[in-house]
């Protein structure tokens, strides 16, 4: 099923949110492996948890759950970031420079 974040980001790419959908272990593991070298941090395979950021219930990957930008867009009566007036915001912008994608996401909802 698709979903979005408030970012941009495709949760259905989510290596964290199909791991919990499909309890892969294996997932798990390599994705903390993955992103403890490219955030260069410390990720064990428990961590990688997440049912999407969207929503609040259920589980949510570590920094997802304390994201500034989702934190944000749960204040507000928005589906994502893209429906919000201020759009595109400076802490968006900054985003973007590491995810263009996220952009181009948003800038389609818009559309």
């Amino acid at each position: 099923m698709p979903m979005t974040a408030y970012c941009g980001l495709d949760c259905g790419e989510c290596p964290a949110r199909m791991a919990t959908i499909t309890n892969d272990e294996a997932l798990r593991e390599e994705t903390a492996r993955t992103w403890s070298a490219q955030f260069n941090a410390e990720i064990s395979a428990s961590d990688i948890n997440c049912s999407g950021c969207t929503g609040t219930e259920g589980v949510k990957f570590s920094h997802c759950s304390e994201c500034s930008i989702r934190l944000c867009a749960l204040e507000r009566p928005v589906q994502t970031c893209a429906d919000c007036g201020e759009y595109p915001c400076d802490e968006l912008e900054q985003f973007f420079g590491f995810v263009p994608s996220a952009r181009e996401t948003l800038d389609s909802l818009r559309d």
